[in-house]
């Protein structure tokens, strides 16, 4: 997997101030950005087709340690999955969050149910970096990635 992130020190539009967190839909990556320059950067795993990530600009509205997460989204629930301990949660659109993801053994590639999966060590870190109300910005520059609202339920895990 090859991935890159290139910095933009330039809030994108709808940002408010000098920090936020990118969303790379396309590149599957996150970058962390303080004081207008970028302090992390790192592989994610977004939301796989029919649940896409929805692109945006977002807030973060809730924070926590850990919390369990359940969902299924298909009319059979053959998609069900329910979820212990899911650590460093940030939610910031609906049911979609950004958070550590301990039964990925991969990232760089689509495949959640519409949350931003990273490894438990980077969650930790932007976890510990963010506030309630920073900004959250998802993007897919192939344009690729629906942007049509009725493509969207509320996403998770």
């Amino acid at each position: 997997m090859i991935a890159r992130v290139i910095p933009n020190s330039i809030p994108p539009d709808g940002v408010i101030g000098n920090r936020w967190i990118e969303v790379n839909l396309f590149e599957q990556t996150i970058s962390v950005y303080d004081n207008y320059q970028l302090v992390f950067a790192s592989l994610i795993a977004s939301g796989l087709e029919p649940f896409w990530t929805r692109p945006g600009v977002f807030q973060i509205y809730k924070k926590l340690d850990s919390t369990p997460m359940r969902g299924a989204f298909e009319a059979d629930r053959s998609d069900a999955y329910y979820l212990e301990d899911v650590p460093w949660t940030m939610y910031f659109d609906e049911s979609r969050a950004l958070h550590g993801a301990y039964w990925r053994a991969n990232l760089g590639f689509p495949q959640s149910h519409g949350c931003v999966n990273m490894s438990i060590g980077d969650a930790h870190w932007i976890f510990n970096w963010a506030e309630l109300g920073d900004w959250v910005y998802v993007w897919d520059p192939s344009g690729k990635t629906p942007i049509d609202p009725d493509f969207y339920t509320e996403g998770g895990a």
